[in-house]
C-alpha cells in the first residue's frame, strides 16, 4: 500500500477518458503514471515526470494533458498495437477543444524517444539514397509524385533546400498556407500508397486501405518533428483521401517514367 500522504499518481488512459464522457470502452485496467508499482495494474514512471506530478498528487489527467499524452504516443508503432487507439482518442479530445501543452509535449517526446528509440528519418539524403529500400519500383518515384500533384508540379519541389533533391526546408513548409501544407503531405501519402501497395498489386489493392496504411507509415516511419506533429494533430483532416487519387494518377499516366527508361 502507498503510505498516506505519499500518493503520487496521475490517472490516464481509458479511465480518464471515461471520466470525461469521451469513451464507452470498459477499461481493462487502471493506467497511471506513478513511481509506485502498487498504484495501479498498469503504471509507468520516468524521473522526468517529477515536476509535473509532484508527491501528493492523486488525480485524473486534464483534457489538455490527456490530449498531449495521446499525441505524443502517436509517433511510434508500439508493440502493444495501441497506435490506432491513441490517435483516435486524440481526435476525440481535439473535437471537444483539447489543446496541446507544448512544454509537456517536449518532455514526453524525449521520454518516449528514450523508451521506444529515436526516429531515424534521414531527410538530408540525395534521392537515390533516400529511396533505396526493399520496395521493387516500376516507376521513378518523382514521376509518381507528379502523377498526383495538385498543380503542374509536386508541391515538395517548392520547399526543397536550395540545391537539394530530397531535403526539405522546414521554414518554407511553415510559410505555406494551411491548405498547401495539407496538400503537400497528401501528395506524399498518395505517392507512398501508390508506390508501396497500389502499383505492386497491379492496382488491385484497396485505395482506401492503402491510403490508411501510407498515412500511418508516414507518421510513424517517414517523418519526425514538426511534420509528424502536423500529421497527428490534423489526423481528422487527413484521415480520408480528398480525391480519387488512383483515378487521378492513372489520368496522369503520361507523367510516369518507367525505371530504366
Amino acid at each position: 500500500m502507498v503510505p498516506e500522504g505519499h500518493v503520487r499518481r496521475l490517472v490516464i488512459g481509458s479511465t480518464a477518458l471515461q471520466g470525461m464522457g469521451l469513451s464507452d470502452r470498459t477499461p481493462k485496467d487502471l493506467d497511471v503514471f506513478s513511481p509506485d508499482p502498487q498504484a495501479a495494474a498498469e503504471s509507468y514512471w520516468d524521473p522526468a515526470f517529477a515536476d509535473w506530478i509532484p508527491e501528493g498528487t492523486d488525480r485524473h489527467a486534464t483534457r489538455d494533458e490527456l490530449y498531449t499524452i495521446k499525441v505524443s504516443h502517436s509517433y511510434w508503432e508500439l508493440e502493444n498495437g495501441s497506435w490506432e487507439k491513441h490517435i483516435m482518442d486524440a481526435m476525440r479530445l481535439k473535437g471537444v477543444g483539447a489543446q496541446l501543452i507544448p512544454s509537456l509535449h517536449r518532455m514526453l517526446y524525449r521520454v518516449w524517444s528514450s523508451e521506444h528509440g529515436r526516429k531515424r528519418v534521414k531527410l538530408d539524403q540525395d534521392a537515390p539514397d533516400f529511396f533505396a529500400d526493399a520496395v521493387t519500383r516500376r516507376y521513378d518515384h518523382d514521376s509518381i509524385h507528379a502523377s498526383v500533384a495538385y498543380g503542374d508540379r509536386p508541391l515538395y519541389e517548392s520547399v526543397l533546400v536550395d540545391g537539394a533533391s530530397v531535403a526539405i526546408d522546414m521554414s518554407k513548409v511553415r510559410a505555406l498556407s494551411f491548405a498547401d501544407q495539407v496538400r503537400l503531405y497528401r501528395e506524399e501519402v498518395y505517392a507512398t500508397a501508390l508506390e508501396r501497395l497500389i502499383i505492386p498489386s497491379g492496382y488491385r489493392q484497396s485505395p482506401r486501405a492503402a491510403y490508411a496504411w501510407a498515412l500511418r507509415r508516414t507518421i510513424t516511419s517517414l517523418t519526425r518533428g514538426w511534420s509528424a506533429r502536423f500529421l497527428v494533430e490534423h489526423y481528422d483532416v487527413f484521415r480520408a483521401p480528398d480525391v480519387d487519387y488512383v483515378k487521378w494518377h492513372k489520368a496522369n499516366g503520361h507523367k510516369l517514367i518507367l525505371i530504366g527508361h
